[in-house]
């Protein structure tokens, strides 16, 4: 009997420990750029998140609109603004939508900076910094989808106005000379302003030589990270 108990203990270890599973958990390839990690598609990128808004609240973001620490926003360096992108939290799976309104942030390693409304949401105020996805959920951009919605494109704004019939007017002296001259609609503080805009590059210096040959013409130029 004594001789039967104990082969049953030697053996049961052995059983458990072949039915036992490996569960495979996917690794996040770190950056060689300190402090981040980069890993993007053309819709999805991961990396670093901070948060910001407190001193910031009431200015006015790079939209031109007036920046909320409530409002459910957040700054990218290249996104073009008016993107719109889920955030998730990789430490703990919390995700929140967000409008790009902002450009930002300025710290390297980092790829997002969200308003303080949605950082409380995926619960990173405490923290200040952690590791997310971000994926593009709607884009007013033209770009073809072949290509990544994180790269930088540029445009040349060449006027700014308050009445359409001006934006217009502009646009008609421009459209035999250019291509692809357009008016983008922007409300702004309860008015509407009408932005004549010229071009899309993925160039910045393309770019600065279409705006350098406008500015020839006695037009106002300036070039714009859309």
């Amino acid at each position: 009997m004594n001789n039967r108990i104990i082969l049953l203990l030697l053996i049961l270890p052995v059983a458990f420990s072949c039915a036992k599973k490996t569960v495979d958990v996917p690794r996040v390839p770190k950056s060689p750029d300190e402090g981040g990690y980069v890993v993007e598609e053309g819709s999805t990128q991961i990396g670093i998140a901070s948060w910001y808004g407190i001193d910031e609240h009431n200015n006015f973001a790079a939209s031109g609109e007036r920046f909320s620490k409530y409002a459910y926003t957040a700054a990218h360096q290249t996104l073009p603004l008016g993107t719109v992108v889920r955030v998730t939290n990789l430490e703990n799976g919390r995700d929140v939508i967000v409008e790009i309104n902002d450009r930002g942030p300025f710290v390297k390693g980092r790829i997002i900076d969200l308003s303080h409304a949605p950082a409380e949401a995926i619960d990173m105020i405490g923290p200040g910094t952690v590791k997310v996805k971000v994926e593009v959920v709607s884009s007013p951009s033209a770009r073809s989808t072949s290509t990544s919605y994180f790269d930088p494109h540029y445009t040349v704004q060449v006027g700014s106005f308050s009445d359409q019939g001006n934006a217009m007017y502009l646009k008609r002296q421009l459209d035999p000379d250019y291509d692809d001259v357009r008016v983008e609609t922007v409300k702004l503080g309860g008015g509407e302003y009408f932005r004549v805009r010229v071009g899309r590059f993925s160039d910045e210096d393309e770019a600065e030589r279409t705006a350098s040959r406008l500015r020839s013409s006695g037009l106002t130029s300036r070039v714009l990270l859309e």
